[in-house]
């Protein structure tokens, strides 16, 4: 059954290269055992409105309009998010509908166990503030800002994930428990967690407060280049462990700190790094990962841990690394393409 999904795989990848060669972008809808393809800028909608709960979206490079929400737990897997030669169009680009509030991807009831990966969204993702929404992952994927909302007790946001993702912020205002962001990259802060999440290997850019109104969280392994300070008064019961600051000596008063490491310039940190805004030329890979270890005995930041970033973002299915198309037929009329797809370990 494995290998039958794999060759599956395959010929779905290779069909929608072929096509999006021509600049129509694909989108290709598994649902048990059968295959649907859609094309052109609104086939995302039109995949999305054809699939249920379980089902999965395969989407090629190009630009795609965007649902108007996602209501089921689907997952949606496009190419990448990092530009190929500085060619957008070879991203995986969503662009959300305008909401009133901006270009905003709109999670609602309905999308518990959904699946995001490979994508540049162009604007925010939103959760519904007034239902339960659990087990949403966000996986190598680019978006502005994600906005998690609770009005009540029974609208709870539980076991969402940021993973290898490049974000500007996150806002969990609510009933939001269990959150885990790891190995992502951010312009800015973190807001608003109740507690119980997870936070770490990520690199913090922003000069300002990192952590606002976080606490009980664990915040370990991580890169912060914040120069005017690291949290504001209102977070606590926190747990700060091998965290690399460029800040200096300071104190954690009502939290708990250990191993960390103060006062190190931002110009020793990284192989090529300036500034503080997310930049896909720069390499984050540490100049001495020795020095710098983590609770897991591995470098702190991205490339730390057993799963550490994957270079180019790219997704966890099987990708083409060559291809050979010829420019005309043979004398038989048949055009020979030849394809190198290579598996992927996560």
């Amino acid at each position: 059954m494995k290998t039958k999904q794999l060759f599956l795989s395959l010929a779905i990848l290779l069909f929608c290269n072929i096509v999006s060669l021509s600049q129509n972008p694909v989108s290709t809808l598994e649902h048990d055992g059968t295959t649907q393809v859609f094309y052109g800028q609104g086939s995302f909608v039109d995949a999305y409105n054809a699939s249920v709960s379980g089902d999965q979206i395969y989407l090629s490079t190009g630009f795609f309009a965007a649902p108007t929400s996602i209501a089921k737990g689907i997952k949606i897997i496009g190419a990448s998010h990092f530009p190929d030669s500085a060619n957008v169009a070879k991203r995986t680009f969503i662009i959300p509908a305008f909401d009133g509030g901006g270009l905003r991807l709109n999670i609602n009831a309905g999308a518990d166990s959904l699946h995001l990966e490979g994508l540049y969204i162009n604007g925010d993702i939103k959760y519904d503030a007034y239902n339960s929404i659990n087990y949403v992952k966000v996986l190598r994927c680019r978006l502005s800002s994600a906005y998690f909302q609770s009005n009540s007790a029974t609208a709870t946001k539980s076991h969402c994930s940021f993973e290898e993702c490049f974000i500007d912020g996150i806002d969990c205002a609510g009933y939001v428990t269990n959150l885990f962001v790891k190995h992502c990259i951010l312009n800015s802060a973190i807001y608003n967690i109740n507690g119980s999440a997870l936070i770490d290997g990520n690199i913090f850019l922003s000069t300002s407060c990192i952590f606002n109104s976080v606490y009980s969280s664990i915040i370990k392994n991580n890169i912060v280049l914040s120069r005017d300070c690291v949290y504001d008064g209102y977070s606590y019961g926190n747990s700060y462990f091998n965290n690399l600051f460029i800040r200096g000596s300071w104190d954690f008063p009502l939290n708990t700190a250990n191993n960390n490491y103060l006062g190190i310039p931002q110009a020793d940190i990284f192989i090529n790094q300036t500034g503080n805004a997310i930049d896909y030329t720069h390499d984050y890979h540490l100049k001495n990962p020795e020095q710098y270890i983590g609770t897991d005995e591995t470098q702190v930041g991205i490339y730390g841990g057993t799963t550490p970033f994957k270079e180019k973002g790219l997704p966890s299915n099987p990708q083409i690394i060559n291809k050979n198309i010829a420019d005309q037929t043979d004398t038989n009329g048949n055009l020979p393409i030849n394809f190198t797809v290579k598996a992927q370990k996560n």
